[in-house]
């Protein structure tokens, strides 16, 4: 036994493996840090979509092209009401925007039954309106989602009712 000198090698009875050499693994990733980068970037792209919100944006823009639709629709039929000097007939009186009956029927052959004609801001005149706008969300056979009347003094009212996010799209004019 004087031949063998005693090392650790010789006292533990289990062989040692040979330690890596931590440059070898140093290009390849764990599959733990790939979850770590895979849970942040989904940590990101959530807050991201929080922030922007898409569903917001659609309901501004179709509440945005409401708004446009009201505003033409009351400058057609002031352009009108210039040119014969009264304001249509075919507009009821109410004190309310919303009432049934005073919902604004769509351009060409559809039932106006129960439903505002507007078909006198299409006929022979420069400045027609060829088609009549409808509510970007509002589904009807015959009506458009958008409604006229007129107070009786003098103010026609064109409003939409089917505004989203609790927005209010009405617009007056005060036209005779």
């Amino acid at each position: 036994m004087e031949d063998c000198p005693i090392t650790i090698e010789t006292i533990n009875l289990v062989p040692m493996v040979p330690k890596k050499d931590k440059k070898e693994s140093s290009n390849k990733f764990k599959f733990t840090e790939i979850l770590l980068i895979l849970s942040a970037l989904g940590v990101v792209v959530f807050l991201v979509l929080l922030v922007i919100n898409p569903n917001k944006e659609a309901a501004e823009a179709r509440n945005l092209k409401r708004t446009a639709d009201v505003s033409m629709i009351l400058s057609y039929i002031s352009s009108y009401a210039n040119t014969v000097f009264s304001i249509p007939e075919e507009i009821p009186q109410s004190s309310e925007c919303v009432q049934y009956g005073n919902e604004i029927c769509k351009t060409g052959p559809f039932n106006c039954t129960d439903l505002v004609n507007m078909g006198f801001l299409s006929e022979n005149n420069g400045d027609a309106l060829v088609v009549m706008p409808n509510d970007p969300l509002y589904i009807s056979v015959n009506g458009t989602g958008y409604f006229v009347s007129n107070n009786g003094n003098g103010s026609v009212t064109v409003c939409a009712p089917h505004a989203e996010r609790n927005k209010e799209i009405s617009f007056s004019k005060y036209i005779y």
